[in-house]
């Protein structure tokens, strides 16, 4: 399988989409919902060669990832790759705040491998990309970056990534660092036949996950300054939503996939993917996906009964000031808190 060429594809073909019926020129997450329910199949089976899948982090990313790595069109990528969303990544290097040199720097010593404290471990795309091909794509890069920085980017992305796709006999790749959909506006012009699936998560249990995660040592250190860190993390994915384009971002409840209207909500990822039903994906949903894995409600755990209230008020109230405001994602998190029953 060779990697989707160079180019530009329209707006509605990239999002899955025909002018007139299932184009929206707004698109809240209920427009989106509704879209996907009415769209005749026709029209929603055409799944893209690159699905972003990102979230505030603790948020479910990796669940979503291994439910469409069953299916026989995409191939996962194993962990985040991050050169193309973290700080002094394509963003930055596209924008001048980094240079092409001081990138690939960073691509060979922190990206493809790294020592990670807090983890205990290695990670980074050393364990999928072998060094001969990091430093073919590389120097790939570094010779057409002057002339075209964009095109060198892409390339670069699919030199490193792409061979995963091809190993497995996969048409689509599937690429989950967390803040792809924060950097979906840079992305998306890169890629203009991807998608991207936003994961949110009640932002209770997100924080404490987060603050469990970072072992009281670094922030957020408790769970109050966790929801600070959640509600930060939201909106700026809200601003990457604005700026990829109509159609091309859909928030997925991760507590409504694995606790809620499961059905639906498996229905409404596969079709925003493009994807018919298959036994194999169908199989690890209903096995692997169960609440009982998802830790929901997790934060009732982290924190004293006699605290409960407090922080049920506070993440009201975050819920309504982002309500007034707008972000996209608010409609999936008051669904969760209200079945919770708050």
């Amino acid at each position: 399988m060779k990697p989707p060429a160079d180019g530009t594809v329209l707006r509605f073909a990239v999002a899955g989409l025909r002018p007139g019926h299932y184009e929206m020129s707004t698109t809240t997450a209920l427009d989106i919902e509704a879209a996907l329910e009415r769209a005749d199949d026709a029209e929603v089976f055409r799944p893209p060669p690159l699905l972003f899948v990102g979230g505030t982090g603790r948020s479910g990313t990796h669940v979503v990832a291994k439910i469409l790595n069953n299916h026989s069109h995409f191939r996962k990528v194993p962990n985040e790759a991050r050169f193309h969303t973290d700080a002094g990544g394509f963003p930055d290097v596209l924008s001048g705040r980094t240079g092409p040199e001081l990138f690939i720097w960073r691509l060979r010593h922190h990206w493809y491998r790294n020592f990670e404290p807090a983890r205990r471990s290695f990670r980074g795309i050393h364990r999928y990309v072998p060094r001969r091909r990091l430093d073919a794509a590389s120097e790939a890069f570094l010779r057409r970056f002057e002339d075209e920085p964009e095109a060198a980017c892409r390339q670069l992305f699919f030199d490193l990534l792409w061979p995963l796709a091809t190993e497995s006999a996969k048409a689509g790749l599937i690429e989950q660092s967390c803040d792809v959909v924060a950097e979906a506006p840079t992305l998306g012009r890169l890629f203009p036949e991807a998608k991207f699936i936003h994961v949110v998560r009640d932002g209770r249990d997100a924080a404490a996950s987060r603050v469990g995660q970072a072992r009281w040592l670094t922030y957020p250190r408790s769970i109050k300054q966790g929801l600070e860190w959640w509600e930060r993390r939201i909106r700026r994915i809200d601003a990457g939503v604005a700026g990829a384009g109509p159609g091309r971002v859909f928030p997925l409840s991760l507590d409504e996939l694995v606790g809620g209207d499961r059905r639906r909500s498996y229905r409404l990822m596969r079709r925003f993917a493009g994807l018919r039903n298959e036994e194999a994906m169908l199989d690890y949903f209903q096995s692997r996906v169960r609440d009982r894995n998802a830790h929901l409600e997790r934060w009732r755990s982290s924190v004293p009964e006699r605290r409960q209230a407090e922080v049920d008020a506070a993440y009201a109230e975050i819920l309504e000031r982002m309500e007034a405001d707008g972000v996209h994602c608010v409609p999936q998190l008051q669904r969760t808190y209200e079945r919770r029953g708050r």
